[in-house]
């Protein structure tokens, strides 16, 4: 096992909450009259100039790491099939972040909104791969680490995770698509599940390194 090597790829859940909790609420101060509490984070990426780029950059770079940390996990995980069906859904929730930053909105989303085109389309078809990438994973991480020694203590966080990060993408794409929307509260809903992942990714990571820093 090259722990050196499997460090350098831990380092990507350890840096994911922390740096897309800064790229959303540091590009959201910095447009007028945004809120995380009603206003989806797409709206951001089509922000005209560099601070629409910007966002959309992270968004992606965001997904690389996701994929990343995916691996890392897979790695150490215990030899089960359902270790490397987490892995594919980090994958495949890694790509669809990558897609949204690719396919983003324009100015006020009206290519998904009002009008929609192909890369409007395209976006909401990797925004949803990515909710459910990221929001399945954790059940089948969970289904992996039962019983383990080494993870014991995060079997039940894990689960309760899945739970509740996938609760409130259910609820946003439920009341997005059929039209019942919740505007008051809608940007705060669309977060909060990943927001859940990349908080859970980042203690995992830690763990994660702990285990390697004993396994010498």
């Amino acid at each position: 096992m090259n722990n050196t090597k499997d460090k350098r790829l831990i380092i990507s859940g350890l840096l994911a909450a922390p740096f897309y909790l800064v790229l959303i609420f540091t590009l959201g101060v910095l447009e007028p009259e945004f809120s995380h509490l009603t206003k989806p984070m797409s709206l951001l990426g089509g922000v005209p100039g560099m601070r629409g780029m910007i966002f959309n950059v992270g968004v992606a770079f965001t997904g690389v790491l996701v994929i990343i940390f995916g691996l890392a996990l897979w790695r150490q995980l215990p030899a089960k099939i359902s270790a490397k069906i987490a892995f594919i859904l980090f994958v495949t929730g890694g790509v669809g972040l990558i897609g949204a930053g690719m396919f983003h909105c324009n100015e006020g989303c009206k290519n998904i909104l009002i009008e929609p085109d192909i890369v409007g389309r395209l976006h909401s078809v990797a925004s949803l791969l990515a909710g459910m990438g990221t929001g399945l994973a954790p059940f089948f991480v969970w289904v992996a680490i039962r019983g383990s020694a080494n993870w014991k203590s995060f079997a039940m966080p894990t689960l309760m995770a899945a739970i509740f990060s996938n609760l409130p993408g259910i609820t946003f794409w439920i009341t997005f698509s059929t039209g019942f929307r919740l505007y008051s509260v809608e940007g705060l809903i669309q977060r909060l599940g990943f927001v859940i992942v990349l908080i859970w990714m980042f203690f995992i990571a830690m763990r994660l390194w702990r285990l390697l820093s004993h396994d010498k």
